[in-house]
């Protein structure tokens, strides 16, 4: 009887182990998560907490422009429309968008103040890529309500910004009607 008792507690104590054994196989270790950011090139704006509501305009090559009425042409994307302080949570004015690629071509970036009643209006705006080197960082000045003005125009051959091709000539981007 004690025999059997010890072959009982043996068997349990081996099944037990390879219990334990198998359920060990099963976990994964925990990986670094691969989290890149949204697209190539990222521009934003910023501008002074209040009533105002400035927009970002964006283009690339010949395509239609990416702003509050249109948010997404064939490279850029506009992730938010801010009004200012209507229907927003914090006093932050910001707007952002991102290209998803960076074909070659002429790329620009504007600002137009939609609604202000303080002028002059600082907008800050940089232009930077995702893995991290800064194209272009300074501010616009809009000196009505109703202005849009260029704050960067640039090339992108074989997906590097191209030296000195950077202006602040005024492009008069294509809209959807």
């Amino acid at each position: 009887m004690a025999m059997l008792r010890a072959d009982l507690l043996f068997n349990f104590l081996f099944a037990l182990l390879a219990y334990i054994v198998a359920l060990l196989l099963q976990v994964n270790p925990p990986s670094a998560p691969d989290m890149t950011p949204p697209g190539n090139l990222i521009a934003a704006i910023t501008w002074p907490a209040g009533d105002e509501d400035v927009d970002l305009w964006i283009s690339y090559a010949d395509d239609f422009a990416v702003g509050y009425s249109n948010k997404s042409a064939t490279v850029w994307s506009l992730l938010r429309d801010d009004l200012g302080n209507k229907s927003d949570t914090t006093p932050l004015n910001f707007e952002s968008a991102f290209t998803r690629g960076l074909p070659d071509g002429e790329y620009a970036v504007n600002v137009r103040c939609y609604s202000c009643t303080k002028v002059p209006m600082p907008v800050s705006v940089e232009v930077r890529l995702a893995e991290g080197g800064t194209v272009w960082s300074g501010v616009v000045d809009i000196m009505k309500s109703g202005q849009e003005r260029t704050a960067i125009r640039f090339r992108v051959a074989d997906g590097q910004v191209v030296a000195d091709s950077s202006n602040q000539v005024f492009k008069q981007m294509k809209r959807k009607s």
